[in-house]
Protein backbone atom coordinates (compact mmCIF):
# COMPACT_ATOMS: atom_id res chain seq x y z
CA UNK A 1 0.00 0.00 0.00
CA UNK A 2 1.19 3.31 -1.03
CA UNK A 3 0.54 6.56 0.69
CA UNK A 4 0.55 10.25 -0.23
CA UNK A 5 1.00 12.44 2.21
CA UNK A 6 0.06 15.98 1.71
CA UNK A 7 2.85 18.07 3.05
CA UNK A 8 4.16 19.27 -0.50
CA UNK A 9 3.70 18.88 -4.38
CA UNK A 10 5.62 16.56 -4.74
CA UNK A 11 2.94 13.78 -5.49
CA UNK A 12 0.77 15.99 -7.34
CA UNK A 13 0.81 18.15 -10.54
CA UNK A 14 -2.97 20.07 -10.62
CA UNK A 15 -4.03 21.57 -8.05
CA UNK A 16 -6.52 24.40 -7.93
CA UNK A 17 -8.09 26.36 -5.60
CA UNK A 18 -7.36 24.88 -2.14
CA UNK A 19 -5.09 25.87 0.61
CA UNK A 20 -2.55 23.72 2.68
CA UNK A 21 -2.87 23.85 6.43
CA UNK A 22 -1.18 22.40 9.24
CA UNK A 23 -3.68 19.81 11.18
CA UNK A 24 -4.06 19.90 14.99
CA UNK A 25 -3.57 17.66 17.58
CA UNK A 26 -6.22 17.91 20.23
CA UNK A 27 -5.31 17.87 23.64
CA UNK A 28 -7.19 15.07 26.00
CA UNK A 29 -7.55 17.74 29.12
CA UNK A 30 -8.78 14.32 31.19
CA UNK A 31 -5.94 12.77 30.62
CA UNK A 32 -3.02 15.41 32.00
CA UNK A 33 -0.66 13.18 34.35
CA UNK A 34 0.92 14.76 37.14
CA UNK A 35 4.00 13.33 39.62
CA UNK A 36 2.80 13.87 43.16
CA UNK A 37 6.25 13.12 44.17
CA UNK A 38 8.86 15.66 41.70
CA UNK A 39 8.41 17.70 39.09
CA UNK A 40 7.75 16.74 35.47
CA UNK A 41 8.64 19.41 33.36
CA UNK A 42 11.31 17.68 31.75
CA UNK A 43 9.53 14.43 31.97
CA UNK A 44 10.37 13.35 28.18
CA UNK A 45 8.23 10.16 28.81
CA UNK A 46 7.94 7.30 26.49
CA UNK A 47 4.81 5.09 26.77
CA UNK A 48 4.65 1.33 25.29
CA UNK A 49 2.01 -1.97 25.88
CA UNK A 50 3.55 -4.35 27.60
CA UNK A 51 2.69 -8.13 26.54
CA UNK A 52 3.40 -9.46 30.16
CA UNK A 53 1.35 -7.24 32.59
CA UNK A 54 -0.98 -6.30 30.16
CA UNK A 55 -1.06 -2.51 30.67
CA UNK A 56 0.96 0.35 29.44
CA UNK A 57 3.74 1.53 30.64
CA UNK A 58 5.47 5.21 30.72
CA UNK A 59 9.19 5.50 31.83
CA UNK A 60 10.04 9.00 32.21
CA UNK A 61 11.86 11.45 35.05
CA UNK A 62 11.20 13.63 37.41
CA UNK A 63 12.75 16.33 39.30
CA UNK A 64 13.19 15.03 42.91
CA UNK A 65 15.95 18.32 44.26
CA UNK A 66 15.68 20.24 40.79
CA UNK A 67 17.82 21.18 39.22
CA UNK A 68 20.30 18.67 40.89
CA UNK A 69 18.67 15.17 40.84
CA UNK A 70 16.81 13.32 38.26
CA UNK A 71 15.28 10.13 39.20
CA UNK A 72 13.89 8.12 36.18
CA UNK A 73 10.84 6.22 37.19
CA UNK A 74 7.38 4.38 35.77
CA UNK A 75 3.78 4.35 35.71
CA UNK A 76 1.13 2.19 34.72
CA UNK A 77 -1.88 2.74 32.96
CA UNK A 78 -4.96 0.29 31.57
CA UNK A 79 -6.20 2.83 28.60
CA UNK A 80 -2.95 4.76 27.95
CA UNK A 81 -4.50 7.83 29.33
CA UNK A 82 -5.26 7.31 33.10
CA UNK A 83 -1.88 6.41 34.55
CA UNK A 84 -0.57 5.61 38.32
CA UNK A 85 3.34 5.57 39.38
CA UNK A 86 4.21 1.65 39.66
CA UNK A 87 5.45 0.89 42.95
CA UNK A 88 8.95 -0.95 42.46
CA UNK A 89 10.34 -1.08 45.83
CA UNK A 90 10.23 -5.15 46.18
CA UNK A 91 11.14 -6.00 42.08
CA UNK A 92 14.40 -3.21 41.91
CA UNK A 93 16.83 -3.19 44.06
CA UNK A 94 18.70 0.34 44.14
CA UNK A 95 21.57 1.75 45.81
CA UNK A 96 19.89 4.83 46.14
CA UNK A 97 15.86 5.18 45.82
CA UNK A 98 14.07 8.27 46.38
CA UNK A 99 10.90 7.20 45.05
CA UNK A 100 8.84 4.38 45.51
CA UNK A 101 8.48 4.14 41.51
CA UNK A 102 11.96 4.64 40.70
CA UNK A 103 13.65 2.13 38.42
CA UNK A 104 16.94 3.50 37.79
CA UNK A 105 19.57 4.83 40.48
CA UNK A 106 20.05 8.25 40.57
CA UNK A 107 23.37 9.81 40.11
CA UNK A 108 24.31 13.53 40.23
CA UNK A 109 24.00 15.70 36.97
CA UNK A 110 22.33 12.78 35.24
CA UNK A 111 19.32 13.37 32.84
CA UNK A 112 17.73 10.68 30.90
CA UNK A 113 16.66 12.31 27.29
CA UNK A 114 14.17 9.53 25.95
CA UNK A 115 13.70 6.04 25.46
CA UNK A 116 13.27 3.74 22.46
CA UNK A 117 11.50 1.18 22.02
CA UNK A 118 13.19 -1.20 19.53
CA UNK A 119 10.96 -3.89 17.77
CA UNK A 120 14.38 -5.39 16.09
CA UNK A 121 16.48 -6.43 19.52
CA UNK A 122 16.48 -9.48 21.58
CA UNK A 123 13.69 -9.01 23.85
CA UNK A 124 16.16 -7.89 27.09
CA UNK A 125 17.59 -4.94 24.94
CA UNK A 126 13.87 -3.90 23.96
CA UNK A 127 13.94 -0.66 25.16
CA UNK A 128 16.68 1.75 24.99
CA UNK A 129 17.25 4.45 27.30
CA UNK A 130 19.85 7.56 26.41
CA UNK A 131 20.82 9.52 29.36
CA UNK A 132 23.81 12.20 29.70
CA UNK A 133 25.88 12.52 32.84
CA UNK A 134 27.71 15.56 33.63
CA UNK A 135 30.07 14.46 35.96
CA UNK A 136 32.08 17.29 36.87
CA UNK A 137 29.31 20.14 35.79
CA UNK A 138 28.23 21.06 32.40
CA UNK A 139 30.92 22.90 31.86
CA UNK A 140 32.87 19.67 32.00
CA UNK A 141 31.64 18.39 29.24
CA UNK A 142 28.93 15.24 29.02
CA UNK A 143 28.72 11.59 28.90
CA UNK A 144 26.75 9.60 26.49
CA UNK A 145 24.81 6.25 28.76
CA UNK A 146 23.41 3.82 27.23
CA UNK A 147 20.78 1.66 29.32
CA UNK A 148 18.66 -1.73 28.20
CA UNK A 149 15.72 -3.00 29.69
CA UNK A 150 12.95 -6.62 28.17
CA UNK A 151 10.47 -4.12 30.06
CA UNK A 152 10.94 -0.83 31.16
CA UNK A 153 11.37 -1.92 34.94
CA UNK A 154 14.81 -3.52 35.03
CA UNK A 155 17.23 -2.08 33.43
CA UNK A 156 20.87 -2.30 33.18
CA UNK A 157 23.94 -0.28 31.32
CA UNK A 158 25.20 -1.05 28.02
CA UNK A 159 29.10 -0.93 28.33
CA UNK A 160 30.47 -1.27 24.96
CA UNK A 161 30.42 2.09 22.15
CA UNK A 162 29.41 5.62 23.51
CA UNK A 163 26.98 6.85 21.04
CA UNK A 164 28.01 10.34 21.19
CA UNK A 165 31.71 11.39 22.55
CA UNK A 166 31.03 14.59 24.01
CA UNK A 167 27.37 14.40 25.50
CA UNK A 168 24.47 16.20 24.10
CA UNK A 169 21.45 17.43 25.57
CA UNK A 170 18.10 16.19 26.38
CA UNK A 171 16.13 15.34 24.37
CA UNK A 172 17.77 12.10 22.27
CA UNK A 173 15.33 10.27 20.18
CA UNK A 174 15.89 7.27 18.40
CA UNK A 175 14.55 4.95 15.10
CA UNK A 176 14.74 2.34 12.82
CA UNK A 177 15.68 3.56 9.58
CA UNK A 178 14.68 1.30 6.90
CA UNK A 179 15.78 3.24 3.67
CA UNK A 180 19.43 3.10 5.05
CA UNK A 181 19.12 0.08 7.45
CA UNK A 182 20.58 1.20 10.41
CA UNK A 183 19.25 2.95 13.60
CA UNK A 184 19.42 6.55 13.43
CA UNK A 185 19.87 8.97 16.98
CA UNK A 186 19.18 12.52 16.89
CA UNK A 187 20.51 14.63 19.28
CA UNK A 188 22.49 17.60 20.06
CA UNK A 189 25.94 17.52 18.91
CA UNK A 190 27.01 18.76 22.62
CA UNK A 191 25.76 20.68 25.00
CA UNK A 192 24.09 23.65 24.76
CA UNK A 193 24.92 23.37 20.77
CA UNK A 194 20.82 23.65 20.24
CA UNK A 195 20.55 22.45 16.58
CA UNK A 196 19.97 18.64 15.32
CA UNK A 197 22.68 16.59 14.57
CA UNK A 198 22.01 12.64 13.60
CA UNK A 199 24.43 9.65 14.46
CA UNK A 200 24.03 6.24 12.89
CA UNK A 201 24.28 2.88 14.39
CA UNK A 202 23.97 -0.74 13.25
CA UNK A 203 24.66 -2.34 16.56
CA UNK A 204 24.71 -0.55 19.37
CA UNK A 205 28.62 -0.30 19.71
CA UNK A 206 29.65 1.29 16.74
CA UNK A 207 28.34 4.73 15.75
CA UNK A 208 29.26 7.46 13.28
CA UNK A 209 30.50 10.98 13.67
CA UNK A 210 27.41 13.21 14.63
CA UNK A 211 26.14 14.84 11.31
CA UNK A 212 23.65 18.45 11.27
CA UNK A 213 20.72 17.66 9.80
CA UNK A 214 18.04 20.40 11.60
CA UNK A 215 19.08 24.02 12.10
CA UNK A 216 17.35 27.58 12.09
CA UNK A 217 17.19 29.21 9.30
CA UNK A 218 15.79 32.67 7.90
CA UNK A 219 12.45 32.18 7.90
CA UNK A 220 12.24 31.35 11.92
CA UNK A 221 12.03 33.88 14.37
CA UNK A 222 14.86 36.02 15.65
CA UNK A 223 16.97 34.13 18.03
CA UNK A 224 15.50 30.37 17.06
CA UNK A 225 16.94 27.05 18.36
CA UNK A 226 15.96 23.89 17.71
CA UNK A 227 15.72 21.67 21.29
CA UNK A 228 15.04 17.99 20.20
CA UNK A 229 12.99 16.61 17.78
CA UNK A 230 11.31 13.20 17.84
CA UNK A 231 10.80 10.68 15.00
CA UNK A 232 8.00 8.65 14.21
CA UNK A 233 8.49 6.29 11.00
CA UNK A 234 4.94 7.08 9.18
CA UNK A 235 3.66 5.14 5.68
CA UNK A 236 7.08 5.71 3.85
CA UNK A 237 7.48 8.91 5.74
CA UNK A 238 9.67 10.19 8.26
CA UNK A 239 8.00 12.95 10.27
CA UNK A 240 9.51 14.83 12.90
CA UNK A 241 8.28 16.56 16.11
CA UNK A 242 11.02 19.74 15.96
CA UNK A 243 10.92 21.44 19.38
CA UNK A 244 11.71 25.08 18.97
CA UNK A 245 12.76 27.59 21.85
CA UNK A 246 12.08 31.32 21.24
CA UNK A 247 14.42 32.67 23.83
CA UNK A 248 14.40 36.35 25.12
CA UNK A 249 17.30 37.91 24.43
CA UNK A 250 20.73 36.31 25.87
CA UNK A 251 21.47 37.93 29.66
CA UNK A 252 25.08 38.17 30.10
CA UNK A 253 24.82 37.46 33.77
CA UNK A 254 23.68 33.88 33.20
CA UNK A 255 26.00 33.61 29.89
CA UNK A 256 23.24 31.05 28.53
CA UNK A 257 18.98 31.70 27.34
CA UNK A 258 16.50 31.54 29.54
CA UNK A 259 13.08 32.40 29.58
CA UNK A 260 11.25 31.88 26.30
CA UNK A 261 8.38 29.38 25.33
CA UNK A 262 8.86 26.27 23.63
CA UNK A 263 6.65 24.97 21.04
CA UNK A 264 6.65 22.18 18.33
CA UNK A 265 6.63 22.61 14.58
CA UNK A 266 6.30 19.67 12.07
CA UNK A 267 9.01 18.37 9.62
CA UNK A 268 9.15 15.62 7.33
CA UNK A 269 11.63 13.41 5.14
CA UNK A 270 11.30 10.44 2.64
CA UNK A 271 14.51 9.04 3.88
CA UNK A 272 15.17 9.60 7.76
CA UNK A 273 18.21 11.40 6.90
CA UNK A 274 17.37 14.35 4.71
CA UNK A 275 14.80 16.75 6.54
CA UNK A 276 12.21 19.11 4.78
CA UNK A 277 10.74 21.90 6.86
CA UNK A 278 7.55 23.30 5.57
CA UNK A 279 4.46 25.15 7.29
CA UNK A 280 6.43 27.08 9.85
CA UNK A 281 3.14 27.86 12.48
CA UNK A 282 3.15 25.47 15.42
CA UNK A 283 1.73 22.31 14.88
CA UNK A 284 1.18 21.94 18.59
CA UNK A 285 1.08 25.45 19.81
CA UNK A 286 1.73 26.42 23.22
CA UNK A 287 -1.66 26.71 25.30
CA UNK A 288 -3.66 29.61 26.87
CA UNK A 289 -2.11 31.43 30.62
CA UNK A 290 -2.83 28.67 32.76
CA UNK A 291 -2.97 26.04 30.77
CA UNK A 292 -0.70 22.73 31.21
CA UNK A 293 1.18 23.37 27.93
CA UNK A 294 1.20 27.54 28.10
CA UNK A 295 5.04 27.64 28.49
CA UNK A 296 6.29 24.95 27.25
CA UNK A 297 5.74 21.82 25.55
CA UNK A 298 8.00 18.69 24.02
CA UNK A 299 6.01 16.03 22.03
CA UNK A 300 8.41 12.90 22.15
CA UNK A 301 6.50 9.81 22.41
CA UNK A 302 3.41 7.91 19.87
CA UNK A 303 1.10 5.51 20.02
CA UNK A 304 -1.02 4.94 16.85
CA UNK A 305 -4.24 3.14 17.96
CA UNK A 306 -6.12 0.23 16.08
CA UNK A 307 -8.36 2.99 14.14
CA UNK A 308 -5.45 4.59 12.70
CA UNK A 309 -5.47 8.00 15.13
CA UNK A 310 -2.63 8.76 17.09
CA UNK A 311 -1.93 9.59 20.73
CA UNK A 312 0.88 12.34 21.41
CA UNK A 313 2.58 12.08 25.09
CA UNK A 314 4.46 15.54 25.85
CA UNK A 315 5.86 17.12 28.75
CA UNK A 316 4.69 20.22 29.45
CA UNK A 317 4.56 23.29 31.90
CA UNK A 318 2.90 26.32 32.72
CA UNK A 319 5.73 28.68 32.81
CA UNK A 320 8.88 29.52 30.28
CA UNK A 321 12.31 28.06 29.63
CA UNK A 322 14.66 27.75 32.58
CA UNK A 323 13.54 26.72 36.17
CA UNK A 324 10.09 26.18 36.12
CA UNK A 325 8.48 26.35 39.67
CA UNK A 326 7.85 23.08 41.65
CA UNK A 327 4.68 21.23 40.20
CA UNK A 328 4.26 23.35 37.43
CA UNK A 329 4.98 20.38 34.90
CA UNK A 330 2.68 17.68 33.62
CA UNK A 331 2.79 15.12 30.97
CA UNK A 332 -0.15 15.42 28.34
CA UNK A 333 -1.87 13.72 25.86
CA UNK A 334 -2.90 14.78 22.49
CA UNK A 335 -5.06 13.29 19.63
CA UNK A 336 -4.96 13.11 16.48
CA UNK A 337 -6.79 11.86 13.51
CA UNK A 338 -5.11 9.19 11.06
CA UNK A 339 -2.87 11.05 8.64
CA UNK A 340 -3.77 14.75 10.49
CA UNK A 341 -0.37 16.11 10.38
CA UNK A 342 -1.63 18.77 6.96
CA UNK A 343 -4.61 18.35 4.60
CA UNK A 344 -5.47 20.19 1.42
CA UNK A 345 -8.76 22.21 1.67
CA UNK A 346 -11.24 23.90 -0.79
CA UNK A 347 -11.05 27.79 -0.48
CA UNK A 348 -14.20 29.93 -2.01
CA UNK A 349 -15.98 27.12 -3.82
CA UNK A 350 -14.76 23.78 -5.76
CA UNK A 351 -11.10 23.31 -5.12
CA UNK A 352 -9.06 20.55 -7.33
CA UNK A 353 -6.27 17.90 -6.51
CA UNK A 354 -4.66 15.78 -9.08
CA UNK A 355 -1.93 13.15 -8.82
CA UNK A 356 1.23 13.17 -11.29
CA UNK A 357 0.87 9.61 -13.10
CA UNK A 358 0.83 6.65 -11.20
CA UNK A 359 1.10 2.47 -12.23
CA UNK A 360 -1.74 1.26 -10.44
CA UNK A 361 -1.80 -1.93 -9.54
CA UNK A 362 -4.92 -3.47 -8.11
CA UNK A 363 -7.63 -3.02 -5.84
CA UNK A 364 -9.40 0.24 -5.07
CA UNK A 365 -8.10 3.70 -4.16
CA UNK A 366 -8.51 4.71 -0.72
CA UNK A 367 -9.25 8.64 0.22
CA UNK A 368 -9.34 10.05 3.48
CA UNK A 369 -11.78 13.10 3.65
CA UNK A 370 -13.62 15.60 6.08
CA UNK A 371 -16.74 16.77 4.11
CA UNK A 372 -19.35 17.05 6.75
CA UNK A 373 -21.66 20.14 5.24
CA UNK A 374 -19.59 19.67 1.82
CA UNK A 375 -18.98 16.98 -0.39
CA UNK A 376 -16.06 15.20 -2.07
CA UNK A 377 -15.86 13.49 -5.68
CA UNK A 378 -13.05 11.44 -7.62
CA UNK A 379 -12.43 10.71 -11.44
CA UNK A 380 -9.58 9.06 -13.45
CA UNK A 381 -7.87 9.89 -16.22
CA UNK A 382 -5.20 8.07 -18.12
CA UNK A 383 -1.58 9.53 -18.09
CA UNK A 384 -2.29 13.04 -19.70
CA UNK A 385 -5.23 13.98 -17.87
CA UNK A 386 -8.01 12.95 -20.39
CA UNK A 387 -11.01 11.62 -17.85
CA UNK A 388 -11.81 7.86 -18.41
CA UNK A 389 -15.15 6.56 -19.74
CA UNK A 390 -17.04 5.95 -16.62
CA UNK A 391 -14.71 7.38 -14.17
CA UNK A 392 -15.45 10.89 -14.40
CA UNK A 393 -16.47 13.42 -11.70
CA UNK A 394 -20.13 13.31 -13.04
CA UNK A 395 -20.27 9.55 -12.69
CA UNK A 396 -19.19 9.23 -8.72
CA UNK A 397 -21.38 9.25 -6.42
CA UNK A 398 -20.49 12.58 -4.03
CA UNK A 399 -19.32 11.65 -0.57
CA UNK A 400 -20.50 13.90 2.36
CA UNK A 401 -19.14 13.00 5.93
CA UNK A 402 -15.70 11.70 7.45
CA UNK A 403 -14.52 8.51 5.94
CA UNK A 404 -10.29 8.16 7.04
CA UNK A 405 -10.83 4.97 3.92
CA UNK A 406 -13.16 6.27 1.39
CA UNK A 407 -13.12 4.36 -1.85
CA UNK A 408 -15.17 6.09 -4.14
CA UNK A 409 -17.77 4.85 -6.03
CA UNK A 410 -19.18 5.59 -9.61
CA UNK A 411 -22.50 4.67 -11.23
CA UNK A 412 -21.27 3.16 -14.04
CA UNK A 413 -20.36 0.34 -11.63
CA UNK A 414 -16.54 0.34 -12.87
CA UNK A 415 -13.87 -0.39 -10.18
CA UNK A 416 -10.63 0.37 -10.47
CA UNK A 417 -9.09 -3.18 -10.16
CA UNK A 418 -10.10 -3.26 -13.99
CA UNK A 419 -7.27 -0.38 -14.27
CA UNK A 420 -4.63 -2.67 -13.13
CA UNK A 421 -1.23 -2.67 -15.08
CA UNK A 422 -2.04 1.03 -16.90
CA UNK A 423 -0.77 4.61 -15.80
CA UNK A 424 -3.35 6.58 -14.63
CA UNK A 425 -4.07 9.85 -12.44
CA UNK A 426 -6.35 10.30 -9.73
CA UNK A 427 -8.48 13.13 -9.45
CA UNK A 428 -10.56 14.27 -6.06
CA UNK A 429 -13.06 17.65 -6.34
CA UNK A 430 -13.57 18.87 -2.76
CA UNK A 431 -16.53 21.30 -2.21
CA UNK A 432 -16.00 23.04 1.34
CA UNK A 433 -14.03 19.43 2.22
CA UNK A 434 -10.53 18.73 3.14
CA UNK A 435 -8.18 15.92 1.90
CA UNK A 436 -5.49 14.38 4.49
CA UNK A 437 -4.47 11.38 2.30
CA UNK A 438 -4.55 8.85 -0.79
CA UNK A 439 -4.11 5.55 -0.46
CA UNK A 440 -3.88 2.60 -2.84
CA UNK A 441 -1.20 -0.19 -4.49
CA UNK A 442 -0.02 2.26 -6.63
CA UNK A 443 3.71 2.82 -8.33
CA UNK A 444 4.88 6.54 -8.32
CA UNK A 445 6.13 7.23 -11.69
CA UNK A 446 7.82 9.75 -13.72
CA UNK A 447 8.19 10.04 -17.37
CA UNK A 448 10.88 7.90 -18.40
CA UNK A 449 9.38 4.92 -16.39
CA UNK A 450 6.04 5.21 -18.50
CA UNK A 451 8.60 5.68 -21.49
CA UNK A 452 10.75 2.07 -20.80
CA UNK A 453 7.43 0.57 -20.16
CA UNK A 454 6.29 1.29 -23.73
CA UNK A 455 9.59 0.32 -25.27
CA UNK A 456 10.74 -2.56 -23.19
CA UNK A 457 8.04 -3.70 -21.20
CA UNK A 458 9.36 -2.52 -18.09
CA UNK A 459 7.06 -2.49 -14.86
CA UNK A 460 7.77 0.26 -12.38
CA UNK A 461 8.77 -0.45 -9.23
CA UNK A 462 8.63 1.68 -5.71
CA UNK A 463 11.74 3.51 -5.03
CA UNK A 464 11.90 3.45 -0.41
CA UNK A 465 13.21 6.95 0.38
CA UNK A 466 12.17 8.93 -2.83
Amino acid sequence: MTTTLLFDDHRLNRIFNVIRKLGQPKRIDDAIYRDTYGDISYGYPTVFWNEKSGTWRMVYQTAVNPPEKFAQVLAESSNGLQWSPRDTSMEVDLSERLLLHQVVPVEENMEWGSCFVDELAEPRERIKAFQISFPKGIAGGGRAVLLVSPDGLRWRRKEKGAWLKFGGDPGIFAFWNEVRQSYVILTRHEVLDRRIAAVETTDWIHYSDPELVVHPDGLDSPLTEPYGMAVLPYSGYYIGFLWLFHPVPWDPSIRRFRGGHIDCQLVYSLNGWHWHRGLRDPFIPNGNPGEPDSGCVYPGSVVVQADGSLLIYASACTHEHGVPPKGSGSIVVYWLRRDGFCYLESCGGIGLVGMRPIYWCDGEVELNVSSQGGSARAQVTDQVGTPLDGFTFEDCKPFSGDDTAWSPEWRSGKRMGSLRGQFIRVEVELNSARLYAIRGEYVETMPMAIARHRAYGEIPSSRIGW
